[in-house]
C-alpha cells in the first residue's frame, strides 16, 4: 500500500485555524511568584539625585543576588513645596516635587484638572506615589486582590507602631459602584480602609486616595495621610537640603511589615491578557505513516528494513513545525510524548500560539 505524504501541508482557514482567542491570566504580583511581600528595602545604588524624586523598592537587600525592584514610592506637590533644589548653581531651579505632582497629573488626570481629587470631593495639593515596576503588573493590577499596610510615624517621621490600631490596611472600593473612569488613566477607583478577606470598613470614611489598576499606581491623599496616619509632612519652601517626604511613604510600608510581617504585608495579583491563534494539525490515516528517519530503512537502497512496514507501518509523532508562505520555520511545537501514527489512526494535534 503506498501513500503520498507531502512535506508541507497547508492549513485551511476557518477550519484548521482559530485566531484571537483571548485568556486572562492572573499570577502573583511581585517577584519569584510571590503574592505577599514581607519586607522592603531601598537601594543604596540609588544616587541622591534620583532620590530627590523617588525612592526605589525592592524584595531584598540590593546587593544581594536575587534583589529586584518592586514598585517605588515618590511625593510630589502641586508648588513644589519640600522640593531639594540642590547646591548654588547646581539643579537651583529644580523642583522634584512639583515635577513628580505634574507628571502623575498629565498622566493619570482630563486635561482641565490640576489637582488631584478624592472622594467627597476633597483636593489636595499634595499626594504621596505608589507605582509598581513595570514588569511586575504586566498588563494591570487585579482589583479586589491587592493590600497595604501603612503605619502611624513620629514627628520625625519614624514607624511608631505599638498596637495593631496603629496600622491602616487600604484596598480599593472595586466592588461597589462609585466606580469611575479617568480620560488618560483608565479605570479608577477609590481607595479606602478595609481588607481583602472582610472588604471595606465602611465606618472608616477617610478619602485615603485613587487606585490605577491599569498603570499600576496608588496615589495617596496627602491630608489623608497627615490626619490620620501621623505623616507630619514637610511642606517647607524648597531648599538647598529639602525633605525625604517620599521616605516616610516607605518607612510606613516597612514599619507595618515589620509591626507584623504575616498581617501587614503588601499583597497583590496581576492580569495579563494572552491573545492566542489555534492550529488544528490533522494528520488523516493515509498520511504520515511513513518516516524518512534512517532506523526505517536498510542499506543503500533505501528499502524498508522490516517488511511488515510496508504493509503496516509504524510511526510515532513527536513535534510539528509550523512555516511560513517561504517554507521557513517559525514555530516548533513539541508534544508532551510520542504519539503511535498508523493506516488505521488519525490525528488532531491541537497547536497553541501566544503572543
Amino acid at each position: 500500500m503506498a501513500e503520498f505524504t507531502p512535506t508541507f501541508k497547508p492549513f485551511i482557514d476557518g477550519t484548521d485555524i482559530s485566531p484571537n482567542q483571548k485568556e486572562i491570566v492572573t499570577a502573583p504580583l511581585w517577584s519569584d511568584s510571590q503574592a505577599s511581600l514581607y519586607s522592603v528595602f531601598t537601594s543604596s545604588a540609588q544616587s541622591a539625585n534620583q532620590k530627590r524624586y523617588y525612592y526605589e523598592v525592592f524584595n531584598s537587600q540590593s546587593s544581594m543576588q536575587n534583589a529586584a525592584a518592586q514598585f517605588s514610592v515618590a511625593y510630589g506637590d502641586l508648588v513644589g513645596s519640600g522640593s531639594a533644589t540642590g547646591s548654588t548653581n547646581q539643579n537651583l531651579y529644580d523642583f522634584p516635587t512639583k515635577a513628580v505632582y505634574t507628571q502623575y497629573r498629565q498622566l493619570l488626570l482630563p486635561t482641565n484638572l490640576t489637582a488631584f481629587t478624592f472622594e467627597n470631593d476633597e483636593t489636595s495639593e499634595y499626594v504621596y506615589i505608589i507605582n509598581v515596576n513595570r514588569a511586575r503588573f504586566k498588563d494591570k493590577l487585579d482589583t479586589k486582590n491587592w493590600q497595604l499596610s501603612i503605619g502611624k510615624l513620629n514627628a520625625n517621621g519614624n514607624a511608631s507602631i505599638s498596637t495593631n490600631a496603629d496600622v491602616i490596611t487600604l484596598i480599593d472600593d472595586s466592588t461597589t459602584s462609585t466606580t469611575e473612569f479617568a480620560q488618560q488613566g483608565g479605570r479608577v477607583f477609590n481607595v479606602r480602609s478595609g481588607s481583602i478577606t472582610n472588604g471595606i470598613y465602611t465606618s472608616n470614611s477617610t478619602s485615603w486616595g485613587l487606585f490605577y489598576p491599569d498603570n499600576g499606581i496608588i496615589v495617596l491623599n496627602g491630608k489623608a495621610l497627615d490626619a490620620s496616619a501621623s505623616f507630619n509632612t514637610k511642606r517647607t519652601p524648597a531648599t538647598a537640603s529639602g525633605e525625604t517626604n517620599a521616605l516616610r511613604l516607605f518607612t510606613s510600608i516597612s514599619g507595618a511589615m515589620s509591626f507584623n510581617t504575616a498581617s501587614y504585608a503588601f499583597q497583590g495579583r496581576t492580569s495579563e491578557a494572552i491573545s492566542s491563534t489555534y492550529y488544528f494539525v490533522r494528520l488523516f490515516n493515509g498520511e504520515y505513516n511513513y518516516s524518512n528517519n534512517p532506523s526505517f530503512y536498510s542499506g543503500s537502497s533505501a528499502k524498508l528494513k522490516y517488511d511488515s512496514m510496508k504493509l503496516n507501518p509504524q510511526s510515532y509523532v513527536t513535534s510539528v513545525g509550523l512555516y511560513d508562505d517561504d517554507q521557513q520555520l517559525v514555530a516548533v511545537a513539541k508534544l508532551s510524548k510520542p504519539v503511535r501514527k498508523s493506516f488505521d489512526r488519525e490525528l488532531v494535534i491541537k497547536v497553541k500560539l501566544d503572543y
